[in-house]
């Protein structure tokens, strides 16, 4: 069954309104009239939740909303999604498919959204939730092995969560497809994590899972991090302190942009794993047009790279480098 456009759009100004309010309640008796009308249990999800939650992302990111409203809202939606999951039995011979997003993203919300729509399709399925430790993965897949992993990773900041995580899945010599907005439009950085498929979208990670062939599936080859890499990670407590202490010229001013400074270093290391600039100047855009704090900062973006690039110093030559390109940009653009 099919709803005009003006229907579904009022439906979903409705929900929207509900979810600003934290109301799952309204939310989920809106959604069982639909279901008693005939719209299916995917268009649901897909034209109706799904448009909403992206919308309400849109408007947070424009500063249209607090982030109080976007927390209370999406709670809501996620509330309303496992109820509606959980209405949906699991047979035993079907597939199994774990869900999770990856090392340190707690973004859950798309995980919930593919663990829906695989029950309804007839999968059984485990979902973990967010920001979940790629150790704990790698023990629980070993305990319980499934048929295949499935990912998520919203932000670029967990782009080395993803690496770990799916090189967690790996270990246990289980196929991993991921997505999410971190991934970018063409998969090529789920494909340089190692990852054996990418989705751009809930439904073709459906789609691509009903295809896959248990047991047939190799395992992707993920870069192996380099040296630098590593040491980097290693001296991270000191890189970053040093790095407030710089922007900020006080230890009051420090702790405040310490967070800053702590995302710049997480992009810092998604660029080196990727092997890609341009999440460095993806990141800059996103924190000079707000970032997710809606309050005035002291650090510019450039005073950020400035101190985290003098704080990596020669002994870091790639991440210098990487940052120094970031800086040249950044004044061109």
């Amino acid at each position: 069954m099919t709803f005009e456009a003006g229907k579904l759009s009022a439906i979903q100004l409705a929900i929207t309104s509900s979810a600003l309010e934290g109301d799952a309640a309204a939310i989920y008796h809106m959604i069982s009239d639909l279901l008693g009308e005939g719209m299916p249990f995917d268009a649901i999800l897909l034209e109706v939740l799904s448009p909403v939650q992206n919308g309400l992302g849109e408007r947070w990111r424009s500063g249209d909303y607090l982030i109080s409203e976007e927390h209370a809202a999406t709670s809501a939606i996620e509330t309303v999604v496992a109820l509606l999951a959980g209405s949906l039995e699991q047979p035993e011979d079907a597939k199994r498919v774990v869900i999770a997003c990856v090392e340190g993203d707690d973004h859950s919300l798309p995980g919930r959204f593919l663990n829906a729509l695989l029950l309804y399709r007839g999968f059984r399925t485990t979902y973990l939730g967010g920001t979940m430790p790629a150790d704990d993965l790698e023990k629980f897949l070993l305990e319980d092995p499934p048929d295949a992993v499935a990912l998520t990773c919203a932000m670029t900041t967990h782009l080395p969560g993803a690496l770990a995580s799916i090189a967690a899945a790996h270990n246990v010599a289980l196929p991993v497809i991921v997505g999410g907005d971190a991934f970018g439009e063409d998969g090529s950085r789920a494909a340089r994590l190692g990852a054996d498929d990418w989705a751009p979208d809930l439904l073709a990670a459906v789609d691509a899972l009903e295809t896959w062939e248990v047991g047939k599936l190799p395992t992707g080859d993920p870069v192996a991090p380099s040296s630098e890499y590593l040491a980097l990670i290693a001296a991270r407590p000191a890189i970053t302190a040093a790095a407030s202490s710089q922007v900020a010229g006080s230890p009051e001013q420090s702790a405040r942009h310490h967070d800053e400074v702590e995302l710049l270093f997480d992009v810092l290391l998604a660029a080196m794993v990727c092997d890609e600039d341009a999440i460095i100047d993806e990141y800059v855009g996103w924190f000079i047009s707000g970032g997710d704090d809606r309050s005035s900062s002291d650090a510019s973006a450039a005073l950020l790279i400035e101190a985290l690039q003098d704080a990596v110093g020669d002994e870091h030559p790639e991440a210098a480098l990487r940052l120094s390109r970031a800086e040249a940009s950044l004044a061109g653009s």
